[in-house]
């Protein structure tokens, strides 16, 4: 296993350290060895966690920049559970708002702001279960984003939505100081495991 990133002595602040633990763990995700054993292992592992949780409205993303693509799992899942809808995001820049939509796979889907692949239709829907990507993340649940602050600005004051963040096990961070706007993911999923404040509480078939 790869030793997590991250010096808690440094005598750096953690919002400064932040650029660069992205830029850092962005390029080393790129450059990851193995990467389809890796990807299949983490679809296996999705697969079961939404097994366990039985989502009624899942939200997802359109995978960038060598984040984990969860659509080959979501649309397996959803094949064997048509009763479950799907929601992925779209984002205003000017407000920093980002709202879920309806998508089905095969519906068309266009660049967004920063480039990202968004849902086109006008169906509002508020996922019960959110899969969140992570730049890097600490064992208690906490999460490294790309600064923007979307995800924890959606999630403020929705704590009836379960959170499960998708990373590599490269990206695991020693220790992230939290900020006062971040959210905890309820879970945190990569091809090693588990972690966050729920991992104890499912079981996986290795």
């Amino acid at each position: 296993m790869n030793p997590p990133l991250y010096d808690p002595l440094s005598p750096e602040t953690d919002q400064q350290l932040r650029p660069n633990l992205r830029r850092e763990l962005i390029a080393k995700r790129q450059a990851l060895p193995d990467l389809e054993r890796r990807d299949a292992e983490l679809t296996e592992r999705l697969l079961q966690v939404l097994d366990a949780l039985e989502p009624e409205t899942l939200g997802a993303y359109c995978a960038t920049r060598g984040e984990f693509d969860p659509m080959p799992a979501v649309t397996q899942w959803l094949a064997a559970h048509p009763e479950c809808t799907l929601a992925l995001p779209r984002v205003k820049e000017a407000t920093k708002e980002m709202t879920f939509f309806a998508w089905a796979p095969g519906e068309p889907l266009r660049p967004g702001p920063y480039g990202i692949a968004e849902p086109t239709g006008e169906a509002v829907l508020n996922p019960t279960t959110l899969l969140v990507p992570c730049v890097g993340f600490a064992d208690v649940g906490l999460r490294l984003g790309y600064g923007g602050g979307y995800y924890d600005r959606y999630l403020a004051g929705r704590e009836e939505v379960y959170t499960v963040g998708l990373s590599y096990a490269c990206c695991e961070l020693h220790q992230l100081d939290m900020q006062p706007h971040d959210q905890l993911m309820d879970l945190v999923l990569t091809e090693d495991g588990l972690y966050g404040l729920d991992a104890l509480s499912l079981t996986l078939v290795d």
